[in-house]
């Protein structure tokens, strides 16, 4: 039958003291000195026994707890002036509490950092002379796979279609006077008749609105016989044709 053993990773022998107090539920200021060193020499043990190196500070603070449980093995507590005598794991003590607080700060700026890395400045200080380090906006892709992907979308964009643009010059001046030379050879004309001598839809337009124009300014009048039949254009009495501007 197989086992399957986790080692929790510590950072040193005050850290594995400090997991022993916590998981046992002890009072740092009265730790049973023989039970914590017990568990500390089966860990180093066990370390042994599965090939994991140990620092040689485990195997100084194995060394202090072995003293300290001689001290308190002692059977006088008191020295010949009738004094206490200092608790042994007093050392200890102030070590663990020491240690325990800047692990705490430590792990207070690291919640800090993981923290600010979930939020982005509104505004970033324009400065073109300030130096990035591209590994930190990078952290889990190379240039190359940017450049890859940038490529790739470059590809999969349709050509772009380029197209010759004609110019046309034309008025409505032009065509007022297209009209009347029209109405000069009949003296009614209808609209589909006027646009069969249009070329394209921009003259249809100018057209158009050089009718509207001579509508407005009573140089020419539409008439319609019924609704929805052919609308005819035609001089009003006594106009004569316009001549072309200077």
């Amino acid at each position: 039958m197989s086992y399957n053993i986790k080692l929790d990773v510590f950072e040193g022998p005050l850290d594995l003291l400090l997991f022993f107090i916590k998981r046992d539920e002890i009072n740092i200021y009265d730790i049973p000195i023989a039970h914590v060193t017990s568990e500390f020499l089966d860990y180093i043990h066990m370390a042994q026994q599965m090939n994991i190196h140990l620092a040689g500070e485990f195997l100084e603070m194995a060394g202090i707890l072995m003293r300290i449980k001689s001290k308190m093995l002692l059977p006088d507590k008191n020295n010949q002036d009738g004094e206490d005598v200092e608790d042994p794991r007093t050392d200890l003590v102030n070590m663990l509490l020491e240690y325990r607080k800047y692990k705490e700060i430590s792990k207070r700026f690291e919640n800090r950092e993981k923290f600010a890395t979930r939020h982005y400045p509104a505004k970033v200080e324009n400065n073109s002379d300030r130096e990035y380090d591209l590994d930190l906006f990078l952290s889990e892709v190379t240039l190359f796979e940017l450049s890859s992907l940038f490529k790739k979308l470059l590809q999969n964009k349709p050509e772009p279609q380029y197209y010759e643009i004609e110019k046309i010059d034309i008025s409505i001046q032009e065509q007022r006077i297209y009209i009347m030379n029209r109405l000069e050879e009949n003296k009614r004309i209808g609209f589909w008749e006027l646009s069969k001598g249009l070329d394209n839809k921009l003259e249809v337009i100018v057209t158009f609105l050089a009718i509207l124009e001579m509508v407005k300014v009573n140089t020419i009048k539409l008439q319609q016989n019924d609704v929805f039949e052919e609308i005819y254009l035609a001089k009003r009495d006594g106009e004569e044709h316009i001549a072309p501007r200077a």
